[in-house]
């Protein structure tokens, strides 16, 4: 099967989509697949990535590919391959762009469907179907920047407004977040009105639509959900124990101290009800492959879905793959898994 492994590209996650994509074509079994790695870079110009795919190891944070041949017809080029393996994180990547123009060009590809890949990149519209479907999240307030004004609510008002807003609704402390972001870039967390107005001037410098959450005390866990055999499975649980204060983008990739214990030590009942909220929250938001879903547990045993990755990191230490070998599925095995259902489609 020729397959080619899409990645890079011009979110403010690039070089976590290339620690990935480098795990992945690690990990694929070269006797079945003919792998090309396509490399996008920061101006979303395609490359071939020409370095011999027996050689490909992850590199460190910020290391990017040489050997570079730049494609001049790329969708033409995709059009060659039986099936993309879609592996960009954020913008034109997770948020369903790419999926979009694969779709249109009957290239098939691994990755979420773009409707909702597009909705659930959104954390805000997240937020809002998953509450009207009665699944708890933090308690939170939104807005957005919308040229030299604020919209609040469905109103125009200054910022100094949008703060009182928050600030009758929400007790700190507070985390503030850029809706279409991921890997807790732009993410901050305000213990007071100063760190707030901070926090959301940071978030504002990646999207113009920022929430913010009431912190919630407990146990940062997390489910990788599996789309195979026309059923939605759903991997042991794993809790995350962050070095920083929250599980920050250096948390993630940049300190040895941020551990993962899979599976979590936690009680059969609250494991069980997480895997079925995980099922659940796919299943509402129409998600299709695969997802990593995100959770706190309290200690009154409240099980609060925090977030819903749909192209989550395949770095080797990332929760996904780690979270399916626990389970019982190898790294290889995965990949394969993934490829055959959306080859089927």
């Amino acid at each position: 099967m020729k397959l080619a492994v899409l990645f890079g590209g011009s979110s403010n996650e690039h070089e976590v989509s290339v620690i990935s994509a480098c795990s992945i074509i690690k990990n694929l079994d070269k006797n079945k697949y003919d792998i090309t790695p396509i490399y996008l870079d920061k101006k979303d110009d395609f490359y071939f990535w020409r370095k011999d795919i027996n050689e490909i190891e992850p590199m460190e944070i910020g290391v990017l590919p040489t050997s570079l041949e730049k494609i001049e017809e790329p969708f033409l080029t995709l059009k060659n391959y039986d099936c993309v393996f879609l592996m960009i994180h954020g913008k034109n990547g997770e948020d369903g762009i790419l999926a979009s123009i694969l779709e249109f060009l009957h290239i098939p590809y691994v990755g979420n469907k773009p409707a909702p890949s597009i909705i659930t990149m959104d954390k805000i519209y997240t937020k809002d179907i998953l509450e009207c479907n009665h699944i708890k999240t933090s308690k939170y307030q939104s807005f957005m920047k919308y040229n030299d004004t604020y919209m609040y609510d469905g109103k125009s008002c200054s910022f100094d407004e949008v703060l009182k807003q928050i600030l009758e609704k929400l007790s700190f402390p507070m985390f503030v977040k850029p809706a279409n972001s991921g890997s807790s870039i732009g993410v901050g967390k305000a213990n007071d009105l100063k760190e707030l107005e901070k926090a959301i001037q940071e978030a504002l410098r990646v999207d113009e639509r920022i929430l913010i959450e009431e912190m919630i005390v407990g146990r940062e866990l997390e489910c990788a959900i599996l789309e195979r055999g026309g059923k939605v499975e759903a991997s042991l649980v794993g809790e995350v124990l962050a070095s920083d204060d929250f599980y920050s983008f250096d948390a993630k990739y940049k300190n040895s101290e941020s551990k993962t214990v899979i599976p979590a030590n936690i009680d059969e009942e609250d494991s069980r009800e997480i895997r079925d909220i995980a099922k659940k929250a796919f299943q509402i938001l129409n998600l299709h492959g695969y997802s990593r879903i995100d959770f706190f547990l309290t200690s009154d045993h409240q099980v609060i879905l925090n977030e819903i990755n749909t192209i989550p990191g395949f770095t080797e230490i990332s929760m996904y793959p780690k979270l399916w070998e626990a389970t019982g599925v190898s790294y290889s095995n995965l990949l394969d898994s993934l490829i055959v259902e959306n080859i089927k489609k």
